[in-house]
């Protein structure tokens, strides 16, 4: 049985992770060509929706944001229209 294992994992799972490391780089560089075209547009250009940026209540946390903007944000992505 370990000679059987031994060829699974070279004649499958070594083809496999390569045709998923190919794979996940092709997803990778078509991301990054729509975050590179989402820069072009001015913020103006994006609608404002009434469930955007709803606020309750800050996040208000000592080592991060301005008490509204949360861990995860990021200017390049995300737009935010003082209200």
């Amino acid at each position: 049985t370990s000679d059987l294992w031994r060829k699974i994992s070279i004649y499958v799972c070594i083809p496999a992770l390569l045709i998923a490391g190919v794979n996940a780089y092709n997803l990778y560089s078509a991301h990054q060509e729509h975050v590179a075209h989402l820069a072009e547009h001015p913020e103006e250009d994006h609608p404002e929706y009434p469930y955007q940026n709803i606020r309750t209540k800050n996040v208000n946390a000592p080592f991060y944001g301005d008490g509204d903007k949360t861990l995860f944000w990021n200017d390049a992505v995300n737009q935010h229209k003082e209200s």
